[in-house]
């Protein structure tokens, strides 16, 4: 499996991972967040997934604007506040649903990688109540809830989504998502609702707003014949793509080997209805890998639903252009056998899917007939189509970006000693490893086995290398105790690892009790001075020894208020300890306002303290701190020259039968932040070319009502779509959608084939940097010789290039909207924007890595 692949030295033995006897294929289930908000669902689901050939598995760790994992968890650079386990309780309640899948199913042999799968834009979905979390979306921001067409707000009943027209929600959820990326080892980033609820949701005055700004267009002034329906949603469809592509942008630059990847539904062509542009996503490389839902109840329609995912990739030649991972209904699949066969079909295909994902997990192993794992059984034993292990495949597009297996060598010279009691952990960089890697990230994990397990409550400390300027590193590790062994893993580029191990070594425990008679515990480093007498009883508080007995003094003695009884802890480690003391529990103990007195690296220092079997008797009770250095000879004493009730022989003993001293709660070593990522490398782009024609990812216009498609000769890659002179007057607005991978100026171009009878004054429109709507006359016609020939001959921005407009990096929409001398035909080929100057820095670029 490419990411897991480790070297383990010293202690640790290597496994040999099972054979992997079928090709490479993707093999997940998704986990519900209903079926894993507890450990014991967990853990359930876990056995279940180690028991089968599945390599992935996809877990919903945001239900409906919440978390099953812990926002924000060491870094936040991201700012997420979504609160956790709003939907569905977690139990207990600071399990880490995505924390702990990570750990198991990584440690797995071989290892199962874990996708964090999200609801993007639905918020809520419970009509009896709302979140209890004020921080929660759906309460706080219930201005970002999209609306209708009529301007009816979506509620719980329809899943509340958020509109993705406004802005704000884009950003937040563009940091909701890239925390998790950022704070979590994922394998994979899964986006679920990614599109609109439905055709009639999407249209809050907020998103309106925005869409004005961006195109020049007023929808509901300037919509009167329904002119701009399809400009707008085009633009609707666009903001989702935006975010699929920001969030995919960012995670390569954070974690290329993470895998982005969607869920996408056939209701009645969701890129056309629900603005699921996913032709567009894989287009421009937006997107890692597909999950296209094919939910049905029966083998062929199943087949139907892939097919038609096929064949809407294949109107651009696309089809293989990513993975495509078929994920099965499986819950609707019930009869006996039928995964099994949806597989087997679905392998037939002409264009066979790269792996299945199987909605969801459970009903494999509980909606199965006639037993409960039958559906699971069908598919992973002896003759199922899942009978042996396979490995993940290797994604090609993620190839020249550094995609490999080979790890790193292992951390150089680990030694472990102890400095003051506590674990001191030192190690060097290796050398490069057969690819010329060096590690640039080292971690060290605490176990009490030898075999360390790598979870992340292990990590002691963690440091970023990543220009490998640091030859050796070295760790104490403070909150160490007792026996305990330590892995140092390093990683390279690509998360790649290697493990090396050192232990056992026993650290000082937190906890030191110096008992007073013999048989006791640390005896030697108590003594006292003056008169004592022995005693047959003994505290039981908790550590103590049993059956050992313990001194007393009287203060009415023949020594009077001369005793005192000293404890000198020589197994302590450097630090402040707080310092506790325990008697025999009778009403003779009953020293009151005796002298309490420390020396240690504060100097000395006295207390009164009543010693009394109320106060101590079988029970710690604190009386200070003490704070002890590097060498021995700090003590704690009692002192009965203050010793107020001296009069009674009796019951006015002054019984210390053990002193305890506990380290106070050790600082953990602060582990290094993982480095701001840097802005996208440069682009090199000089020149963007947007054509249209039916089928177009960066063009729309409405094909049922005016414009139609033209394949004369001399149209940009042979066709062209117009508006004839037979649909005027012109009511139907055409738009390009232009992506500019930098800031700068662009001169905007048009390309026409020669016609003398062309639209003499077409009406462009376009919103520059400076959100400036830009309003525009071109001619576009051609008085060449040649019948056929066609060129970039409309100055669509009707400037020079000296005096070319400003466009920030992203998007601009330029629309097509008629014609200033009346009936003539419009022509809607090719644009091209040239840059003229740039203008940007690198942190402008909208880079598109992967594609």
């Amino acid at each position: 499996m490419r990411r897991f692949l480790s070297l383990l030295l010293l202690l640790v033995a290597v496994a040999t991972a099972p054979a992997q006897t079928d090709p490479p294929e993707f093999r997940a289930a998704y986990v519900p967040s209903f079926d894993t908000n507890t450990q014991a669902a967990c853990d359930t689901v876990i056995a279940r997934v180690l028991a089968s050939n599945l390599n992935q598995l996809y877990v919903q760790v945001r239900a409906r604007g919440d978390a099953a994992y812990y926002p924000n968890r060491e870094d936040d650079t991201y700012p997420n506040p979504e609160p956790r386990g709003q939907l569905y309780s977690l139990s207990p309640a600071d399990l880490d649903v995505l924390q702990y899948y990570i750990d198991r199913l990584h440690a797995a042999n071989p290892p199962v990688e874990v996708h964090a799968w999200v609801t993007t834009y639905n918020s809520w979905n419970r009509t009896a109540s709302n979140p209890a979390s004020p921080n929660h979306v759906f309460n706080r921001k219930p201005e970002w809830i999209t609306e209708s067409r009529a301007g009816v707000t979506y509620t719980p009943e329809n899943d509340a989504p958020l509109d993705p027209g406004i802005l704000d929600v884009q950003d937040y959820l563009y940091n909701v998502f890239m925390d998790i990326v950022r704070n979590y080892d994922i394998d994979g980033f899964h986006f679920d609702y990614i599109r609109l609820l439905g055709q009639d949701s999407g249209f809050d005055p907020v998103a309106k707003q925005q869409f004005l700004l961006e195109t020049g267009w007023n929808f509901d002034t300037q919509n009167t014949s329904s002119q701009l329906e399809r400009v707008y949603r085009a633009w609707r469809r666009d903001q989702i793509a935006k975010l699929v592509q920001r969030v995919h942008r960012q995670t390569m630059l954070e974690k290329p080997w993470v895998e982005v990847s969607a869920f996408l539904v056939n209701f009645s062509d969701s890129v056309a209805v629900l603005g699921q542009g996913y032709n567009w996503w894989v287009a421009n490389g937006a997107i890692d890998v597909l999950h296209p839902g094919c939910y049905d109840s029966g083998i062929p329609g199943t087949v139907g639903d892939w097919n038609f995912y096929v064949s809407k990739l294949a109107q651009n030649g696309d089809q293989n252009r990513r993975p495509m991972v078929a994920a099965i209904g499986s819950y609707l699949l019930t009869d006996p056998q039928e995964n099994r066969d949806a597989v087997i079909a679905l392998r037939g295909n002409a264009r066979v899917p790269d792996g299945f994902n199987f909605f969801q997990q459970r009903s494999l192993w509980v909606g199965g007939t006639p037993n409960a794992d039958q559906q699971a059984r069908d598919l992973f034993q002896a003759g199922g189509p899942m009978a042996g292990k396979a490995p993940i495949p290797v994604i090609a597009h993620k190839i020249p970006l550094g995609e490999e297996s080979i790890p790193p060598n292992p951390p150089a010279a680990v030694t472990v000693t102890l400095q003051g009691g506590k674990p001191r952990i030192q190690f060097a960089r290796p050398a490069p490893a057969s690819d010329g890697d060096l590690p640039v990230r080292y971690r060290v994990y605490r176990g009490a086995t030898p075999s360390v397990p790598l979870h992340f409550a292990n990590i002691v400390m963690e440091w970023w290398d990543l220009d490998s300027a640091r030859s050796s590193f070295e760790v104490v590790d403070t909150l160490a105790s007792g026996s305990n062994y330590y892995a140092v893993v390093a990683y390279d580029d690509w998360n790649n690892r290697a493990v090396a191990t050192a232990g056992p070594v026993v650290a000082a425990t937190s906890e030191y009790i110096v008992e007073t008679r013999d048989g006791g515990k640390n005896v030697q480093d108590y003594q006292h001075f003056g008169t004592f007498t022995q005693s047959t009883s003994h505290s039981t508080a908790p550590g103590t020894t049993a059956s050992i007995g313990s001194f007393f003094a009287l203060p009415g003695d023949a020594n009077g208020r001369n005793d005192r009884a000293r404890f000198t802890p020589s197994g302590l480690t450097a630090g402040t300890h707080t310092v506790y003391v325990t008697c025999f529990n009778f009403a003779s103990a009953n020293a009151q306002n005796i002298t309490v007195r420390f020396s240690d690296l504060d100097g000395v220092r006295t207390q009164t303290f009543n010693l009394t079997s109320a106060v101590a008797g079988n029970t710690w009770a604190e009386v200070g701190t003490l704070r002890v250095g590097e060498t021995s000879g700090a003590f704690v004493e009692f002192d009965n020259a203050t010793q107020s009730n001296i009069g009674d022989s009796t019951n006015s003993r002054m019984n210390a039968a053990a002193v305890r001293f506990v380290s106070a709660a050790g600082t953990a070593p602060v582990k290094e932040r993982k480095p701001p990522v840097g802005p996208p490398p440069p682009s090199t782009v000089t020149e963007v070319i947007v054509d249209s024609h039916p089928t177009s990812l960066h063009y729309e216009d409405n094909p049922t009502n005016a414009w139609a498609n033209s394949t004369l000769a001399g149209y940009y890659n042979g066709n062209a779509r117009f508006y004839s002179t037979n649909n005027f007057p012109f009511t139907d607005v055409a738009v390009w959608v232009v992506d500019l991978p930098r800031a700068g100026r662009w001169a905007i171009d048009g390309w026409v084939r020669h016609n003398t009878a062309f639209a003499q004054q077409a009406r462009y429109r376009f919103v520059d940097a400076g959100g400036v709507v830009r309003n525009t006359v071109a001619s576009q016609r051609s008085t060449f010789d040649s019948q056929t020939t066609g060129g970039w001959l409309i100055n669509v921005d009707a400037v020079d290039d000296a005096n070319a407009y400003s466009f920030n990096a992203g998007r601009v929409y330029v629309t097509l909207w008629g014609n200033g001398t009346g009936t003539e035909t419009l022509i809607a080929d090719a644009l091209r924007f040239r840059l003229v100057e740039a203008l940007d820095s690198p942190s402008e670029h909208w880079a598109v890595l992967g594609q």
